[in-house]
């Protein structure tokens, strides 16, 4: 990028200790040394990674066991998962139909996949049926839940490695370990649903931001792919638009002789999110996101004076019983109140851009379809959450406990000393 990076190296003992060797006695370490100990668990952000990692997937397990993961949605990626497989129509309705049943999961629908067309919502999802056909291949429907499932973990271990640029190892684990503990954030990760992959790319965007290093081309190819990719996971390009929007403009504002990265950046992300769209329009075809708009107002609002009044009768119930489910996950109203905290004591950082962008991309997805989710569609503000508590608890720690503050160094003594 043309760019120029100055970094100070401070050496440690063992840097010393190998300049006073000259280089001919100097051991030469084997590779195979060198990848055990790349392969290896250690240091602290290691064993961090091992307790988020152990908090995510003991949560997984505990909504496996306490609830069943095969939601109404789930039938639709059921169904294209067994035409991806080479199944019919009638036979890939009737097997999800059987299942349904079975299970006794909900009341299943009459009409699937022969008697009425995908809807706008179902069509562009795709990522999840292409990854399930292996498991739904083996498990039956049940597979379903597995890339979920997997997915799950690939992003708390996401966000436990963003909060770690910006804060330390132990308050990025304790507050990952506070975003697993919801139930909310496990019912809907871990269930036959694209929620997880969305969160998982969405956080992958995030990461491959010049945090620490400039952009290269490779790394802004990566952030065109993975915003494209959450397209054809779930549509949350409000949430997208919103994170790189924010995150650039506080990188203009306090890392301007790194605007030329950050742009860089920003427009592979946004030549994704365009790709994805356009994507997304041309699969959902002939159906149009005002035909969507209509069918979820039940025909009430065909145009924008007819939507605004239909806006004012269902947001405020909405909103009332959304703010009701979420009160009742005490983890999650902490992260949530902590976060907004943060925002304010680290107000000269990225964190108030991170957390206001987040309650953007929510605002965004809710004017779209505004129901009670049970925070569902408000799963992609976790990685800013985590990241905005863990700066919190970090500075919280380094002001209370002198362990976690800096020494400051000893005065260089004057030549020639005093007296």
């Amino acid at each position: 990028m043309g760019e120029l990076t100055v970094t100070r190296a401070v050496k440690s003992e063992q840097d010393e200790s190998a300049e006073a060797v000259p280089a001919e006695e100097r051991p030469v370490a084997p590779r195979k040394r060198i990848w055990r100990r790349w392969r290896r668990p250690s240091g602290p952000f290691a064993w961090g990674a091992l307790v988020v990692l152990a908090a995510t997937v003991t949560a997984m397990i505990w909504t496996y066991a306490s609830t069943h993961q095969i939601f109404p949605d789930s039938q639709w990626y059921l169904i294209y998962t067994y035409h991806y497989m080479g199944y019919d129509k009638a036979h890939g309705e009737q097997i999800v139909l059987d299942y349904i049943r079975d299970h006794g999961t909900f009341a299943p629908y009459d009409y699937l996949w022969a008697s009425k067309p995908f809807t706008l919502s179902y069509r562009p999802r795709i990522l999840l049926p292409l990854l399930s056909i292996p498991w739904v291949a083996l498990f039956g429907p049940g597979g379903i839940v597995v890339v979920p499932g997997i997915a799950f973990v690939v992003a708390m271990f996401l966000i436990y490695r963003f909060a770690t640029i910006h804060a330390s190892v132990p308050a990025s684990v304790a507050a990952g370990v506070l975003a697993v503990v919801s139930p909310l954030i496990a019912k809907w990760c871990v269930g036959g649903l694209t929620d997880s992959l969305a969160l998982m790319l969405h956080t992958a965007t995030l990461l491959l931001l010049p945090w620490r290093k400039p952009a290269t081309k490779w790394t802004v190819a990566g952030l065109a792919l993975v915003a494209f990719l959450v397209g054809t996971a779930r549509v949350i390009t409000p949430y997208t638009v919103a994170t790189v929007a924010a995150v650039w403009l506080w990188a203009m504002w306090r890392e301007r002789e790194r605007w030329r990265s950050w742009t860089a950046a920003a427009a592979g992300a946004a030549v994704g999110v365009i790709a994805g769209a356009i994507w997304s329009k041309e699969v959902s075809a002939p159906l149009s996101s005002r035909d969507h708009f209509f069918s979820m107002t039940q025909g009430r609002a065909r145009t924008l004076g007819e939507a605004m009044p239909w806006y004012r009768e269902v947001v405020p119930t909405a909103i009332a019983r959304e703010a009701t489910a979420v009160l009742s996950s005490w983890p999650l109203v902490l992260l949530l109140v902590l976060s907004i905290v943060a925002s304010v004591v680290a107000w000269r950082t990225v964190v108030p851009w991170l957390v206001a962008s987040a309650w953007a991309g929510a605002i965004g997805i809710f004017l779209i379809a505004p129901y009670m989710t049970m925070f569902r569609y408000e799963l992609p503000m976790l990685p800013a959450l985590v990241v905005a508590v863990a700066v919190l608890l970090d500075r919280t720690a380094k002001g209370l406990l002198p362990a976690f503050q800096r020494p400051s160094p000893e005065p260089t003594p004057s030549p020639g000393g005093s007296g």
